[in-house]
């Protein structure tokens, strides 16, 4: 399997603990991301694993636009999957992913905006889809993500931790026929606070956020367009808006 996306996202609005801060600050996200994925058996089970690299760029506008911008790789993500039960007769599956991501991705201290993190994080998925009618499925997961320390986090340098944070996520997809479908999904992250030299920051996330997509089967692949944003957040920037074209083409 190869995939090829394509994702521009506009972030605005700053929240701390809640409270809309004053200012105009702008963040614009533009990134390609290169997955390569195969298919295969373990242990009886069906399973799955690929490996993504991004690439892209971040640009600051309005209140933020004195700071420097990034541009460059992005952290190397892995995944393994595997589905413990797959009915295909009640289109019932429930699988396990495990997610490793390396600090392979563009990274200065000092700097406020990086597109790598400067740390290996794990993370585990549950998820269970099912068929609710005949052309309606419903999914939903939930996955916690822990990292590693960032031991250059800021400009003097200091080590920067993080709680485990969770998502979980549930959504339907209608399949207008055997070549269209439509999807939409909600998404609720939380926990993350960080500490900065041991010393809590009050960071912690809170936040909700939906995504739409739009699937095409053709014989190029699978074309799939999503739009996107946050409905709230707790802490830091809001994202106004999410596009993500993608193509995945199975060999």
């Amino acid at each position: 399997m190869i995939q090829l996306a394509y994702q521009d996202s506009d972030r605005g609005d700053m929240y701390v603990r809640g409270r809309k801060m004053p200012g105009e600050p702008k963040v614009t996200l533009s990134q390609t991301q290169l997955r390569l994925g195969a298919t295969f058996d373990l242990g009886g089970m069906p399973a799955f694993s690929y490996l993504q690299q991004p690439v892209g760029s971040l640009h600051p506008g309005g209140t933020l636009s004195s700071l420097p911008g990034a541009s460059g790789f992005g952290d190397t993500t892995m995944l393994l999957a595997v589905w413990p039960y797959a009915n295909h007769a009640s289109q019932t599956y429930f699988a396990v992913g495990g997610y490793l991501t390396l600090p392979t991705g563009d990274y200065q201290a000092g700097r406020v905006l990086n597109m790598g993190s400067n740390r290996v994080s794990t993370a585990l998925q549950v998820g269970l889809q099912t068929a609710v009618l005949r052309n309606l499925h419903w999914m939903g997961a939930v996955d916690g993500m822990r990292s590693g320390t960032n031991k250059e986090f800021g400009p003097l340098r200091r080590e920067q931790d993080q709680e485990v944070l969770y998502t979980a996520q549930t959504g339907l997809r209608y399949d207008i026929n055997a070549t269209f479908a439509l999807a939409a999904t909600y998404f609720y992250t939380w926990g993350g606070e960080t500490r900065v030299a041991g010393v809590a920051q009050n960071d912690r996330t809170q936040l909700e956020r939906y995504q739409l997509t739009a699937i095409a089967n053709s014989p190029v692949g699978k074309l799939s367009l999503q739009y996107g944003g946050d409905f709230r957040t707790e802490n830091g920037l809001l994202e106004d808006r999410r596009w993500v074209v993608r193509l995945t083409r199975f060999f």
